[in-house]
């Protein structure tokens, strides 16, 4: 193998390795419940019902210079 086919090859072979660490890193660090979204999960669900329901009345949470 010479050098330019094996420069190519190398660059390809670092970029996809160093992509696949910086995923398995990335769902890793979403692993731990303190690092996701603090509105994700039961309390945030409960929170969108709670305003589905007051936009279904009338009752909306726009600010009124919004509306």
């Amino acid at each position: 193998m010479s050098t330019s086919d094996y420069l190519p090859a190398n660059n390809l072979f670092i970029l996809i390795g160093v992509f696949v660490i910086v995923l398995v890193a990335f769902l890793w660090f979403l692993r731990k419940p303190q690092n996701r979204h603090p509105m994700e999960g039961p309390k945030g669900e409960a929170l969108d019902e709670k305003r589905a329901q007051e936009n279904a009345q009338g009752v909306t949470d726009v600010p009124p210079t919004r509306r």
